[in-house]
């Protein structure tokens, strides 16, 4: 019952919005700012994900790891832990 309610308001919600060209656009520029910021967030989560695997890889390097075992612990690429050891 509950959600009948809510999906009712959400129509009406959209009716009022949809019949003036104004709160249209403001609308929609809103939904493009929101899909945006997840999208910018989404990009930050995973650069920072793979500096703390780098950092991971870079101590696993220090006590001696061999590249090929690295790579399978921690889905780099070869090349990218010898970037590392640069």
């Amino acid at each position: 019952m509950e959600k009948d309610q809510t999906l009712k308001n959400a129509m009406n919600e959209w009716a009022r919005v949809t019949e003036d060209p104004e709160m249209l656009m403001t609308y929609e520029v809103n939904q493009e700012f929101q899909v945006d910021e997840t999208l910018t967030l989404k990009k930050a989560e995973k650069q920072g994900k793979k500096r703390a695997i780098k950092r991971v890889a870079l101590r696993m390097l220090q006590k001696g790891m061999d590249n090929q075992t690295i790579s399978e612990l921690t889905e780099l690429t070869e090349e990218e832990i010898e970037q590392i050891r640069k």
